[in-house]
C-alpha cells in the first residue's frame, strides 16, 4: 500500500510540473494582444468589414490601411477592429484575422 501511495504521489507531481511547465512556455493571448495593437490590411484587393454577426458589410479596407484590434474571436479567426473612416470618425466591425499583419511603427 505504501508502494502505490509513493507512485501515485510522483505521478501527480509530474502531472503538475508538466502542466506548470506548458503555461509557462505558452503565450496568453492577452499578452500577445499587448505586443502588438495596430494592424496593416494585407490583402490586395481590399478587406470587408463585418456587422451583425457577419450579415451585412459596412466597408471595404484597402491595402495597407491601418487598423486597430480591439478583440479576437474565440477561435481567432476573426479581429474586432477600429478604423479611420474617410469622413474623420472612427468606425468598428469584424474582419478576417488572416489579412492582418503587425504593425510596429
Amino acid at each position: 500500500m505504501k508502494a502505490l501511495t509513493q507512485k501515485a504521489t510522483i505521478l501527480m507531481l509530474g502531472v503538475f510540473l508538466n502542466v506548470a511547465g506548458i503555461g509557462a512556455l505558452m503565450p496568453h493571448s492577452a499578452s500577445a494582444q499587448r505586443v502588438c495593437q495596430t494592424y496593416r490590411v494585407t490583402r490586395n484587393f481590399g478587406l470587408y468589414v463585418y456587422v451583425n454577426g457577419g450579415k451585412r458589410i459596412i466597408a471595404t479596407l484597402p491595402y495597407n490601411q491601418i487598423v486597430g484590434v480591439i478583440g479576437l474571436s474565440d477561435g481567432g479567426d476573426w479581429a474586432k477592429i477600429r478604423y479611420l473612416r474617410v469622413d474623420g470618425r472612427y468606425g468598428e466591425g469584424w474582419v478576417s484575422s488572416q489579412f492582418l499583419t503587425c504593425f510596429q511603427n
